[in-house]
This record gives C-alpha cells, sequence and structure tokens, in this order.
C-alpha cells in the first residue's frame, strides 16, 4: 500500500512539471508582436504557479501572475525610441513553481515617402533654412557710401545753378527736381544748402527691405518662431496700443525697455505701497536674476536695435519682444511684494483701473490717465474669488481684453481651476514646451482657450523663456530664462495688441475672434483641455506671405512620429497600425503644420512587414 501512495506522487509530480500524461510544458523563448497589441500563451500544467518579472518602460503585460496556462495579454505604449531604431525588446523574467526567461520582439517597419507641392510639375527640392534668417536686405545691412545728390531747385535748373564738381545725372523739369553726382558728395551738399536757389539738398541714400532683428539673443528667442511671431516685420502697425502688466512691477531703467513703458506720472501704480512709482524693489527669490513683471514686459514690448551696454561685458542690444515692431507699450501695475505674492483685493483694483474704471484706495479716488486695451495677468491661485471675477466682469464690459495664465499646479493639482485664469470673460493661457508639446506644469481644464509656448528648464536652460530681468546684487540689467504660464499669456497679451495696432480689428472682441480663428491645432481634435482651441499663430491673421519652407511630416498613432525630410523625401520607423499622417511645407520653420501653408492630412494603416512605401504626398493649399 505505501509503494502506491509513492506511486500517486510521483505521477503528481508529473503533472506539475510536464502537464497532462504525454503533454510538456510549453513556454515560448522569443515572442513576436506585430502591432502595439500581442499575446503570450502560457502552456503548464494547472497547478504551476507563475509570476512574470517586467522591467520594461514600453511594454505592459496582463495579467502578472497566476496558476495553469494562460495566454497573456501585450500592449506597447512606447514613449521614447528603441536604441537601434527599428526594434523594440524587452526581457520576461517568469519565477515561481519554474524559472524561465522570454524575450519579447516588437518589430518596427521602415516607411518612406515623397512629399511635393500638388501646383509642382516635380517635387521642390526645399532647402533647409536657418531657423532665424533675415530676408532681402536687413536694415543694418552695411551698404556703400552715397555717391550722388538730390536737389529741388527754387525755379527752373539752368547751367550756372551747377556747381562746378557735379555732374548732372538727371532733372525733371516738372518737379524741379536734379540728381548731381560728385566725388565728395558730403562736401557737394554742404555747398547746396547754402545756395538760394536750392529749396531742398539731400544725399541719394538707401532703403532696405526690412527683416528680422539683429539684436544679440535674438536667436535664443526660440518661442517667437513657434507663433510664428519672428514675421511681424511684415507686417505694418500704427495705431498706438498699450498692454497691462499686472505683476510685481518692473525696472523702468532696462535699457531694452526705454521708450516702450507709461512711466510714473503717466498712469504707472504701485498697490502695494500705494504710490505712483511700480518699480520692482527686489526678488527675494531670485536676487541676481529676478524680476517677474520685467521678465513678462520684455516678453511684449523689448525694443528692437542697440542701446548703450550698462557695464563692459553687457549687451548692447539684448532681446525683442512679440509686439518689438509696433507702437505697443506697456502699462506696469505692481500688486506682488518681493516674495511674489499679492492680495485678492489689490488684483481687483489693479484691474479696474487699467481699463479706467476710478477705484477708491484708502481716503482718495485714482483713476488711470491711461486706459488700456489688453490686460496681463500672469499670477494666479486655486481659490476662487469673488473680487477678482468681478474686476475682471467690469473690465470685459469696457471692452478691454484680459488674458490670463492658467497655471502652472497641473502636477499638484491636475484639472483644477485657477484664478483669474477661471474667471469669466478672460482668456486662459497654457504653455507648450520647445518641441511644441504641453508642459509638464501647464493647468489642464475647461478654462484654457489658446497656448503659448512657456517653455521647460528641466530639458536645458535654453529651452526656456529668455526675456528682461534685472540683478539686484549687481544693481544692473540682465537677462533670464524663466518657464511657466506666466511666460505664455504675455505672448498672447502682445499678439492681440499687434491685431489692434495693425487694424485688422477695431474693437477687443474682434481681434480675439480673428486670433482664435488662426490658432494652430494640438492634441486631440477639436478644442481640448489641454491645449485649448490650439496654439497661438500670428502671420495667418494678418496675411503675411512667408517664403517657403522645408517639409515637416507627422504620424499619430500607435507611436508618434516628427520626421524631417531632405528634399521632400523622408524616412521613419513605426509600429503597425492605424496612424493619421500629417505633411505640409513647413514655412513658419516651427515644425508645425500651420493654417495657411500647403498640406495634407490622411488615415494610414502600417502593415506588418519590413518597409512601406507611400509614395508621393501631394500637398494642398
Amino acid at each position: 500500500m505505501r509503494h502506491l501512495i509513492w506511486i500517486s506522487v510521483g505521477l503528481l509530480l508529473g503533472c506539475a512539471s510536464t502537464g497532462p500524461i504525454g503533454q510538456t510544458n510549453a513556454l515560448p523563448s522569443d515572442v513576436f508582436m506585430n502591432g502595439s497589441t500581442g499575446s503570450l500563451p502560457l502552456r503548464l500544467g494547472p497547478n504551476l504557479a507563475w509570476k512574470i518579472q517586467n522591467t520594461s518602460n514600453w511594454l505592459t503585460v496582463s495579467p502578472a501572475q497566476g496558476v495553469g496556462s494562460a495566454t497573456l495579454g501585450l500592449v506597447a505604449q512606447p514613449s521614447q525610441d528603441p536604441p537601434d531604431g527599428r526594434q523594440y525588446t524587452t526581457t520576461l523574467e517568469v519565477s515561481g513553481d519554474m524559472n524561465a526567461t522570454i524575450i519579447v520582439h516588437l518589430p518596427l517597419v521602415q516607411v518612406r515617402g515623397q512629399v511635393s507641392d500638388a501646383s509642382s510639375v516635380q517635387a521642390i527640392q526645399a532647402q533647409s533654412r536657418p531657423a532665424f534668417r533675415a530676408q532681402g536686405l536687413h536694415p543694418h545691412t552695411q551698404l556703400p557710401a552715397p555717391t550722388e545728390v538730390l536737389v529741388k531747385y527754387r525755379r527752373a535748373l539752368k547751367p550756372s545753378f551747377l556747381p562746378q564738381d557735379a555732374r548732372l545725372r538727371s532733372y525733371d523739369p516738372k518737379t524741379r527736381l536734379a540728381k548731381l553726382k560728385s566725388a565728395a558728395p558730403q562736401a557737394l551738399l554742404d555747398r547746396l544748402r547754402l545756395d538760394p536757389n536750392v529749396q531742398w539738398a539731400e544725399l541719394n541714400g538707401y532703403v532696405s527691405v526690412q527683416g528680422e532683428p539683429i539684436d544679440e539673443f535674438y536667436p535664443k528667442q526660440w518661442y517667437l518662431r513657434s507663433t510664428g511671431a519672428r514675421f511681424s516685420y511684415l507686417g505694418s502697425f500704427t495705431r498706438p496700443i498699450t498692454v497691462a502688466v499686472i505683476d510685481t512691477g518692473v525696472r523702468f531703467d532696462h535699457p531694452d525697455l526705454a521708450g516702450r513703458l507709461v512711466l510714473p506720472g503717466q498712469g504707472a501704480y504701485d498697490f502695494v505701497r500705494d504710490t505712483t512709482d511700480p518699480t520692482d524693489p527686489g526678488d527675494q527669490t531670485s536676487p541676481t536674476g529676478g524680476s517677474h513683471g520685467t521678465h513678462v514686459t520684455g516678453i511684449i514690448t523689448a525694443g528692437s536695435g542697440t542701446f548703450t551696454p550698462a557695464c563692459p561685458t553687457c549687451t548692447s542690444s539684448g532681446i525683442v519682444g512679440v509686439a518689438y515692431n509696433a507702437p505697443v507699450k506697456v502699462l506696469p501695475l505692481r500688486v506682488l511684494d518681493e516674495t511674489g505674492n499679492g492680495s485678492f483685493e489689490n488684483v481687483a483694483l489693479a484691474i479696474r483701473y487699467a481699463a479706467g474704471i476710478p477705484v477708491s484706495v484708502g481716503n482718495f479716488t485714482l483713476q488711470n490717465p491711461t486706459p488700456v486695451q489688453v490686460i496681463n495677468l500672469s499670477l494666479g491661485a486655486l481659490t476662487y474669488s469673488n473680487a477678482m471675477c468681478d474686476a475682471v466682469a467690469d473690465a470685459v464690459a469696457q471692452g478691454v481684453l484680459v488674458v490670463a495664465a492658467a497655471g502652472n499646479y497641473q502636477a499638484d493639482a491636475p484639472g483644477q481651476l485657477v484664478y483669474p485664469a477661471s474667471c469669466p470673460g478672460v482668456i486662459a493661457v497654457a504653455a507648450t514646451d520647445q518641441s511644441n508639446h504641453v508642459a509638464w506644469y501647464s493647468q489642464q481644464n475647461s478654462s484654457v482657450a489658446i497656448t503659448a509656448p512657456g517653455g521647460d528648464t528641466s530639458q536645458g536652460s535654453g529651452a526656456g523663456i529668455l526675456s528682461t530681468t534685472w540683478d539686484f546684487q549687481k544693481n544692473q540689467p540682465n537677462y533670464t530664462y524663466y518657464m511657466g504660464t506666466s511666460q505664455a499669456a504675455p505672448q498672447v497679451a502682445a499678439g492681440l495688441a499687434l491685431v489692434l495696432s495693425s487694424g485688422q480689428a477695431t474693437t477687443g472682441s474682434q481681434a480675439w475672434a480673428l486670433l482664435k480663428a488662426k490658432l494652430t491645432h494640438l492634441g486631440a481634435v477639436g478644442r481640448n483641455n489641454t491645449y485649448g482651441d490650439g496654439l497661438m499663430f500670428l502671420p495667418p491673421v494678418f496675411g503675411w506671405a512667408l517664403p517657403k519652407g522645408d517639409y515637416a511630416v507627422s504620424f499619430t498613432g500607435p507611436t508618434s512620429r516628427e520626421v524631417t525630410t531632405t528634399g521632400g523625401q523622408f524616412s521613419t520607423y513605426l509600429i503597425p497600425g492605424l496612424y493619421t499622417l500629417t505633411a505640409c511645407r513647413d514655412d513658419a520653420g516651427n515644425g508645425l503644420c500651420d493654417q495657411g501653408e500647403p498640406q495634407t492630412t490622411q488615415q494610414l494603416v502600417v502593415p506588418a512587414t519590413n518597409s512601406f512605401n507611400l509614395g508621393t504626398l501631394l500637398l494642398h493649399p
């Protein structure tokens, strides 16, 4: 009897190691996926316990443990490219009643193609251009000295009027305008201006096609490329516009802001100290590169051109603001103290004051002599405030555009509403990084209306937003990279100011409607809580004709790719599956397919094969 018992135990052990009689436990050594989903069969005895150890950052295995045979589901969700660019691989360790190693492979498909304008007979061999390139002659281009003088005579020209060292090149008897050439044009000009027969005389100088600024730090302002603001030199802006920056105050002595500010005595005000001088007194958190208000102000309206440097090693030109090419001034209103904090009351007072509404401060009444068309609020709180929202409603009723930072709380308070950005009537601005993806800190909720670059200094200092700041230790101007929706909001405020200054719109609501209609779509189709209605893009708002750019191609599906092209040709590796393909001629040079650029969008199934040729993609206006 004991012998029979031992035989029975032996048979049970046999089931655990080999399964039913004649069946062996089967675990594959390699599994190949044909797309973003797959399966892993485990053929095991019914009492055999197992557990999968998965250290992959791109593969999910479910279930991860069990008893007996099972078919495991595999889901690939890669966030980065594989090291070899062609295949994802990972090793699964099986432990429990048995030990094994299984390698999971996800081969990628090489997808190739060609992009061409539909109107072209042959593919346009577009050449990549530098991120910042002056178009035509730059206003600072060194030109030869004039050798001719233009002269308007008071009466018909007689030979006796001509100086001996001058040669007559042309003369119009109707206008009595003559062109004279001389080896010494300046000396000739001086003599002509003393001649009683001459109405006026001047050197025949040069005009140039206007191009992009040559300010020293302008090439570092990548955000001007993202929004197309770099092309504002193509526009015409004549109407003076004022933007209120309700913030920490400003450094009026920053040379890059000279002539771009409403000064103390003209309407600027400090609601923290109740004085007419809102000069930023300092930044306790960043004494060497502080002044949040100065940073926001520079993004809007820092000027272009040279100035006297503040120190022997300081810049003589700095950056440019989004609205550098327009008569846009900033009205500084201080509501935040040296720690960057302020009260609901002061914010509400500043909003009404900026809009030209009389406000009571202490025992006296203030009224802004310079009512603004746009208000920028790069501040916020997670607490609702009746005081701030009522003030916003009053300003909006006056026709003022109110722009606010959507908030930087997404990592700690995801989706939560931020105020005043979530007050009715406010244009709430979310932030993108240098790759045109939502920044990790940017608030995502139903209040987000629009997106602009906010940067991400965790990706490198140059990936932040560069603007004017102040070194309070050396007491001199400087420039610093910041990141945040605080930096995104003033770009939208400046964009709206440009629309108003151009005459494209005469009211705030018209300006917002024009800007909103031309946004570049990002994320899921339609409005979404991440990007609102899209990224600000200025060229189509004004109808600027941009120079032709290279082509951009992107794939959105099981994995996402933004593909570079060479002469319109491209190649990349994708997981098999369904994709949305977007291709365009990237005239703006921002890596996006913006409104006004020839483009195409189509659904595409990438089959599980070694390579797949899309042929030629034709772009349409």
